[in-house]
């Protein structure tokens, strides 16, 4: 498993394409046999790969589209605009919409760097002000996503509790009430004289769930099951469902954050939009108590979102959550 400590494999010609369960959303609103069904389905997918696909979301293809060309515009914007645009003066790391071009190394001497934004959305009311004006009509295209990626967030997170076994309303309150941030990542080709490659090296993300639309392949998740990274299905009218560092914790161990990377070889911009869905910001986060025991030892320490994003910006190599384990 060395590459998942940043080691890039380039050869995109092996990489299989991930087989992730697909999950109807619309039977989770449904008192069914049919619901226990895709429950297990949901609890089988984030125990052996930490990720799952869900159709039937709720969010519309046309909505999807229109946040991406929307974004895809606003990067396209001259850079001393979009910093007016977005006051740019502050280097705080928790400031409700943050511009930057984030750069990691791999190993070896590969340099893998994004351009992403990045907006407080939950309460939405609270933070829509904080949103790029320009290109004009961004706020209403990304507020149409934000709203219903947020609605599909609460329903993916009462059906993940109810795959641990603790009921679809555990937690619910503090999940309603937690931060939600949407990044839109953009892949832009450097120049062909540049060091510097498209892509972001090996990591899983903090938040509960991430759910995830790309707009051309690029993503590769590591396998559980043979250490392999395999590319991540990208298809029309589905997201990408990713178990989360807290989601890892909560479970205490059961469900798995996955490990991702983009290694991205493409002569044409690449966009993504990943909504995180987390607790409060100072919300400590430890292992359900109904699932620890003298069978099940709590197998963590607690930690917050605040604590999650800082070790990421802290450019520490390794997952703060690996510190957490006892």
């Amino acid at each position: 498993m060395a590459e998942k400590d940043g080691q890039l494999n380039n050869n995109h010609d092996l990489i299989q394409t991930m087989e992730l369960p697909m999950v109807d959303v619309s039977i989770l609103t449904q008192d069914s046999n049919e619901k226990s069904i895709v429950i297990k389905q949901i609890q089988e997918a984030c125990q052996t790969w930490g990720a799952f696909q869900v159709i039937n979301h709720g969010v519309s293809e046309a909505v999807i589209q229109a946040a991406m060309e929307v974004n895809r515009n606003f990067f396209d914007l001259p850079e001393m605009m979009k910093k007016e645009i977005l006051e740019l003066g502050s280097r705080d790391m928790f400031s409700p919409v943050k511009l930057l071009t984030f750069q990691r190394s791999a190993r070896g001497s590969d340099l893998l760097q994004r351009d992403l934004v990045r907006l407080y959305a939950n309460p939405f009311e609270d933070f829509i002000d904080f949103w790029p004006t320009e290109p004009a009509d961004y706020r209403e295209k990304m507020g149409r996503y934000t709203k219903d990626v947020r609605k599909l967030g609460i329903t993916l997170f009462g059906a993940i509790m109810e795959s641990l076994n603790l009921g679809p309303t555990h937690l619910q309150e503090n999940f309603d009430k937690g931060m939600h941030m949407v990044i839109a990542n953009s892949y832009s080709p450097p120049t062909p004289e540049s060091s510097i490659k498209l892509g972001a090296a090996p990591h899983s993300d903090h938040g509960i769930i991430i759910i995830l639309r790309q707009s051309s392949p690029g993503l590769e998740v590591l396998d559980m099951a043979d250490g392999k990274w395999k590319a991540l299905p990208c298809s029309e009218g589905s997201l990408q469902v990713l178990v989360g560092d807290h989601l890892e914790l909560l479970s205490n161990g059961i469900y798995k954050s996955v490990f991702h990377r983009a290694t991205l070889s493409t002569r044409t911009t690449r966009m993504s939009l990943a909504s995180f869905h987390n607790f409060e910001l100072d919300e400590m986060v430890e292992p359900a108590t109904e699932l620890t025991g003298e069978d099940c030892p709590k197998r963590y320490e607690g930690c917050s979102t605040r604590d999650l994003i800082k070790h990421i910006f802290s450019g520490e190599v390794g997952r703060l959550i690996d510190r957490l384990k006892i």
